[in-house]
């Protein structure tokens, strides 16, 4: 039996004699800003590396380039937190008496809205608040997998997105980002980050 690293060995026993291992991850080290009218889409920036067994991820460009052709599982997070609209802060200034159209359309939460509007109501004008949030994995410009998702206004979300990819050596792979308001991409390796590994298979 031969005992060299299968990188190394030359015998006739191929069992072992695979190709070098790819895997990284990379985290975010900082926050993002984003608005939407500005910028539809974003490519999210992974600026922290945590490991990259051959060399793989640029965390420069938070671009991952495979050196091998092969099958690839490809994971990333983004954790976003939406920027407070001025509706939000006029909600908090309305008479407890207040019986205006807003009160109804935008689930004010004053005390006469407490009171009198029905839960059916809050339901149905607490989901005119929400927004359209996306995460893509990006090949060479064209979106492969794409998650949506219809999110409350007030929250701060999680979108994460999971697939398995037939890859060639360099190819670029990035992960993009796109919401219906203005916020921020958080920044903490448990929220937002990018990841991918090879499938073994033989040389």
């Amino acid at each position: 039996m031969c005992h060299k690293k299968h990188n190394d060995c030359h015998c006739d026993n191929k069992k072992n004699n695979l190709v070098r291992a790819s895997a990284f991850r990379a985290n975010k080290n900082t926050p993002q800003h984003y608005e939407a009218a500005i910028t539809p889409s974003v490519k999210v920036l992974f600026q922290t590396e945590q490991f990259d067994l051959a060399d793989e991820y640029n965390p420069h460009i938070s671009t991952f380039i495979p050196t091998k052709d092969g099958i690839y599982e490809i994971t990333a997070k983004v954790s976003f937190c939406p920027s407070k609209s001025k509706s939000d802060d006029s909600s908090k200034i309305k008479k407890d008496n207040c019986k205006c159209e807003y009160c109804r359309k935008n689930s004010c939460k004053c005390d006469y809205c407490r009171k009198n509007h029905s839960s059916k109501d809050k339901k149905r004008n607490s989901s005119k608040e929400g927004y359209v949030a996306s995460i893509s994995i990006n090949v060479n410009g064209d979106n492969l997998d794409i998650v949506n998702n219809f999110l409350e206004k007030s929250r701060p979300i999680g979108l994460s997105v999971t697939t398995i990819l037939q890859l060639q050596a360099g190819d670029r792979v990035q992960v993009l980002f796109s919401a219906g308001v203005n916020g921020e991409i958080l920044a903490e390796a448990s929220l937002t980050n990018f990841q991918a590994a090879r499938f073994p298979s033989p040389m």
